[in-house]
């Protein structure tokens, strides 16, 4: 489900594209220095979004350093470190397990099952180090195999459970901001949900797997309903992070929340 939380360049200045390039860079960065080059692999847009947020909420101070990279190996790259940054590979890392855990046991993949395995101790240790992150992931994680199980094709059921993931993963502290994080989080992860399964509905069906929406056709009609859901969901955490007093990345969270994540959906809104 990693991957929608887009960057769009094409509604950007040079400045932004480069900010936003720094902060990706940066959170590959800590993840290889946390968790090893192979974690470096499981970077996302999705968690670059909350490094953003976070940093610039918490006005975590910039250090600007170049490097070489796993990706990049014959010219140093540019990146910002904060101190936000280990927390979000954390959660990076703690998602990326789950969801190589799901995908192990649901589709049989050696790759994801490797994966389990060799972070299998990572996750111990991260389950310690963020008992309410980890629990509230397990915990809705563990409904929501449930309601695949029993077919459940109400989409706000499922949705919801993923929605709680972020939410929780999006709030780092018991502080006066864990209210709008946990209502941004959820709005992105409903949204997430929502969008992933629209997309994966015809690969569902052919492989026999669960989708909310597999008694449906993607249709116009389907196509409206996800939009109407989509819209929902963006609504509810835009609204929250417009709460809050961003400055330094504001320009660039608003243009993944009014332009960036659509892209997936096909449609292009206009950043504010």
């Amino acid at each position: 489900m990693f991957g929608y939380v887009l960057f769009n360049p094409a509604g950007a200045d040079e400045s932004e594209k480069k900010r936003y390039r720094y902060y990706y860079c940066g959170l590959c960065k800590a993840l290889e220095r946390e968790h090893g080059r192979n974690a470096a692999k499981r970077l996302s847009y999705d968690l670059t979004f909350l490094y953003l947020l976070l940093s610039d909420l918490y006005n975590a101070p910039e250090k600007e350093e170049k490097e070489h990279c796993i990706m990049h190996p014959l010219t140093k790259r540019t990146f910002i470190d904060t101190s936000l940054s280990t927390y979000c590979a954390d959660m990076q890392m703690m998602l990326s397990w789950y969801s190589a855990r799901d995908k192990a046991e649901d589709d049989g993949s050696v790759k994801a099952a490797a994966f389990v395995r060799a972070f299998a101790e990572t996750e111990k240790m991260l389950e310690e180090k963020y008992p309410r992150q980890s629990g509230e992931v397990r915990k809705n994680l563990a409904l929501l195999a449930a309601m695949e199980k029993e077919n459940i094709r109400d989409i706000e059921k499922p949705s919801r459970c993923f929605a709680s993931v972020l939410a929780s993963v999006f709030a780092p502290f018991e502080d006066n901001w864990k209210t709008r994080l946990e209502k941004i989080g959820s709005g992105m992860g409903h949204f997430i949900y929502v969008l992933d399964a629209y997309d994966d509905l015809e690969k569902d069906k052919a492989k026999g797997r669960y989708n909310p929406f597999s008694g449906r056709k993607k249709d116009e009609s389907l196509r409206e309903d996800v939009r109407q859901e989509l819209l929902t969901a963006a609504s509810f955490a835009t609204e929250a992070l417009e709460e809050l007093p961003l400055d330094d990345n504001l320009s660039i969270l608003r243009n993944i929340v009014y332009s960036g994540i659509w892209s997936g959906f096909g449609e292009k809104k206009k950043a504010k």
